[in-house]
């Protein structure tokens, strides 16, 4: 890969030694993808939850922020392992609880945003069309390249950080005009669409995909961001998709022919068997649940209204907890505007800056988990310590609530 004199500086360790290690890293990324070169991000979003770094990624990020590390771009960070500000009032333990706060000191040493969530772009890092940026979170990569019009690859831990501290990632991959043209068609005649439909649809796409770009038509005029946020993160669950074209939204893409410059490509019709084997497929059991976890990703102030109004006048039955997970931001607005008040009332709990999928739920004492993401369903049930249910957002309420 080729560096120019001023990255070369920086990998003998002329700016430091936090630079050297991050250079170091990007590098050596850069060879086994091959990549030509280095180029300049906007932004970045890493990852900073104990259930996945573990006790080595506390290592990486404090021998960065040890080391006199910062972050060269405006950068935030996916939700943490626990909610920060009232972890103890759900069970967390001590130990959990330091060790994740280790990280979110050495997070915070490097400059970091402590926005703590997944839909960064709809809270904290608003990148614009056009713009190449460095995100780790696996959902808001699909929504920056299929709706925003940006440019990222799905970074990995250790990467992430490195590419923040440069403000530079390796040429490869989704950045490449080359490899962002679709090279499969999928195609919905399903009629009106429930929350559901919106997840398992992409599930289904992102397996079907594999490691192929997808063009996906048939989504109604009405479809809201908050939809396409919970396919996105459904096909990245599934697959490595890390674009979905989406004619009429993505920029450039009016059109499939458009998405796929006008190639023939392989095309499949979506239908509701397609989406009963989805649900079929993320559910392990029909006993009711210990939790029920909605937000992942996280809710927006949108969504938690109408989950307000669907648990208004209702309660949760004995042996239930129902936790709706958020960012900091949306969380504060719930408050001011009665929202949260309205959700509590029905038993359920609002949480901020974590979310289900990285938090130690089997700690926690939680067995069977219901949802209505897709992403939630398959990454939990693959650990194989916590049977899952999956079914849509009304029934859910209905099942559990009286």
């Amino acid at each position: 890969m080729h560096l120019d004199s001023s990255q070369e500086k920086l990998l003998r360790g002329e700016g430091g030694e936090a630079k050297q290690f991050a250079m170091e890293v990007v590098t050596r990324v850069g060879d086994a993808v091959g990549a030509g070169s280095l180029v300049p991000i906007k932004s970045a979003h890493v990852l900073a939850h104990y259930s996945s770094l573990h006790d080595a990624g506390i290592e990486v990020l404090e021998r960065f922020a040890s080391s006199g590390g910062k972050f060269a771009v405006p950068t935030s960070v996916d939700p943490a392992s626990i909610d920060l500000q009232n972890w103890r009032s759900f069970g967390v333990p001590e130990d959990y609880a330091r060790q994740q706060f280790r990280l979110c000191d050495a997070y915070a040493k490097l400059g970091g945003m402590r926005c703590w969530t997944c839909v960064q772009y709809q809270v904290c890092n608003f990148p614009k069309q056009g713009e190449t940026v460095a995100w780790a979170e696996s959902s808001a990569v699909v929504f920056a390249n299929s709706v925003l019009g940006c440019r990222s690859n799905k970074i990995t831990a250790g990467m992430d950080v490195s590419c923040a501290v440069l403000g530079l990632t390796p040429m490869f991959g989704m950045l490449e005009d080359e490899n962002r043209t679709a090279t499969v068609s999928f195609k919905l005649n399903l009629g009106p669409l429930t929350d559901l439909d919106y997840r398992s649809i992409g599930f289904f796409t992102g397996r079907r995909a594999g490691a192929r770009v997808p063009v996906l038509e048939g989504l109604p005029a009405s479809v809201t961001s908050d939809e396409i946020k919970h396919l996105g993160a459904g096909a990245a669950a599934a697959g490595p998709v890390t674009m979905i074209h989406l004619p009429g939204i993505t920029p450039g893409s009016k059109t499939a022919s458009a998405a796929t410059a006008g190639e023939k490509v392989e095309q499949i019709e979506v239908s509701r068997s397609d989406l009963a084997a989805v649900e079929e497929d993320l559910s392990q059991t029909a006993e009711l649940p210990d939790l029920v976890a909605f937000g992942v990703p996280h809710l927006s102030v949108n969504e938690l209204g109408m989950l307000s109004k669907q648990l208004e006048g209702r309660k949760l039955k004995r042996g239930v907890k129902m936790y709706l997970y958020t960012s900091g931001q949306a969380y504060e607005m719930a408050e001011r505007t009665g929202i949260r008040d309205s959700i509590e009332a029905s038993g359920a709990r609002l949480t901020h800056s974590t979310d289900a999928e990285i938090s130690p739920l089997k700690r926690l004492g939680f067995n069977t988990v219901m949802t209505n993401s897709a992403k939630l369903a398959e990454i939990v049930s693959s650990e194989g310590e916590i049977r899952m249910r999956y079914a849509a957002q009304k029934s859910i309420i209905e099942e559990v609530t009286s």
